[in-house]
């Protein structure tokens, strides 16, 4: 490692091009295929046309971890905030007409609700707590956010969402979360004495494991990560019930619900996506048998190997970027080419995405040229078999692509405006949000 301000002189960069273990490495790479060896996935053109819809609601999170002073070298904490979006669609086809409208002018028609944590990392404890640790300072928090948010007075929990979806779940036994106990646990429903003699509390959320990513020795920014995505995700889902309590079917025929980034969970909760798609799977074929077309859900990737991809496959040796796929194009790539040409993995290998992926990928280029990937979620037979790549496997993706076409703006690069709103409700701005925690952790 080099002291501070000291950089790298390249006095050892002969010797690094010339060593046999770069050479060796250099002769396994499998370099990109040309554009005549590449067989384009297959193009969809699924029935479109939003005229019916009425509203998007769209969600988004973040987090700004930061170190804070409070005497202790490397303290840490960040804040979490989430928001959700809507948007009159309504409202906004009266605007003046125009091609692509700014996200400015969408910043008139919307609504937001927002939800704020600070989660604490390393060094940070409360001082009214005895012989208190960062870590279980750190459970405490995700605890008390999940069983304390709704996102309106008339909605269940976040806790209460978890606590539904995942009723039938057989309970496993987990090491004990608590520091230095050695116990099989198995988690039980809100708080609970830890079985070993010391007075610990273990919590629901301990299931989660999350508290397995936080580090007392660097960033938490995993664990931060992990809990933004179950927030995310748990709040959709949180919504959708809200209106299959209310029994307001018509709303699911009129609203597109928007996820920013994949529909999906990585990491230690990840066992929560069979859950979260078990329960949009259930309350699409209920709006099905209320007589309505289903759940329209999308999330909207904005980078990631299969954005990449996508530019790759649209690039042209004769007329450079962007040139190769016609406007509108949108690809389903299966399974066997996901494995052959995007996540390379070799045959009879376990499928791509399986533990974390409650959505299918389609690979668009929208009406402006603009590239994106949407994915759908997985609701029925043909969703869930990812051979299949047919429109069935793909519920109401041609009101998703409209949307995507309709509402892209070039002030990003594939920029969509209902996201560039939901940043902009979500997004912490880095300097504020390490001022709002140096003040909360300074010393009075």
């Amino acid at each position: 490692m080099p002291y501070r301000d000291e950089f790298a002189s390249g006095d050892s960069l002969w010797r690094l091009v010339e060593s046999p273990s770069v050479t060796a490495f250099k002769g396994v790479i499998r370099y990109s295929l040309t554009e005549q060896d590449l067989t384009l996935p297959l193009c969809i053109e699924p029935p479109r046309g939003t005229d019916h819809l009425r509203h998007l609601i769209v969600i988004d999170g973040s987090t700004v971890p930061a170190q804070v002073h409070n005497g202790y070298p490397g303290a840490e904490a960040a804040l979490l905030r989430l928001a959700v979006i809507v948007v009159n669609l309504e409202d906004l086809r009266n605007l003046p007409s125009v091609t692509i409208p700014r996200p400015s002018a969408i910043r008139d028609l919307e609504q937001c609700r927002t939800l704020d944590e600070v989660l604490p990392g390393r060094n940070v404890v409360r001082e009214k707590v005895k012989n208190d640790s960062a870590q279980r300072f750190f459970r405490s928090q995700i605890y008390d956010l999940l069983n304390s948010s709704r996102l309106d007075d008339d909605h269940e929990t976040m806790m209460e969402t978890l606590s539904a979806i995942t009723s039938a779940r057989s309970n496993p036994r987990y090491h004990c979360p608590i520091e230095d106990c050695d116990a099989e646990i198995s988690v039980g429903a809100g708080r609970e004495q830890c079985p070993c003699d010391r007075d610990e509390l273990i919590f629901e959320t301990d299931r989660l494991r999350i508290h397995e990513r936080f580090e007392d020795h660097g960033s938490s920014e995993q664990a931060y990560t992990a809990v933004q995505a179950v927030v995310e995700h748990l709040a959709l889902v949180n919504i959708l019930r809200y209106f299959e309590r209310l029994e307001r079917w018509n709303v699911f025929r009129t609203t597109a619900f928007i996820m920013d980034g994949p529909l999906a969970i990585f990491g230690m909760p990840a066992w929560l996506k069979t859950y979260i798609q078990d329960e949009i799977a259930r309350l699409h074929s209920k709006c099905l048998q209320e007589g309505g077309p289903g759940i329209l859900l999308f999330g909207v990737e904005k980078s990631g190997q299969f954005l990449e991809h996508l530019k790759a496959l649209d690039w042209s040796e004769r007329e450079g970027p962007g040139q190769r796929l016609a406007a509108g194009t949108a690809l389903t790539p299966d399974l066997d080419y996901i494995h052959r040409y995007i996540a390379l993995r070799p045959p009879g290998a376990k499928p791509w995405g399986d533990a974390t992926y409650y959505g299918r990928k389609v690979l668009y280029k929208n009406q402006a040229g603009q590239h994106s990937v949407v994915m759908t979620p997985i609701v029925n037979p043909a969703g869930k078999d990812l051979t299949h790549v047919d429109d069935d496997a793909y519920p109401r993706l041609g009101e998703a692509l409209d949307l995507m076409d309709n509402l892209s703006t070039y002030l990003y690069e594939d920029g969509f405006a209902p996201l560039v709103r939901a940043h902009a409700h979500a997004a912490i701005p880095l300097r504020m949000g390490t001022r709002i925690l140096e003040d909360l952790f300074r010393e009075d």
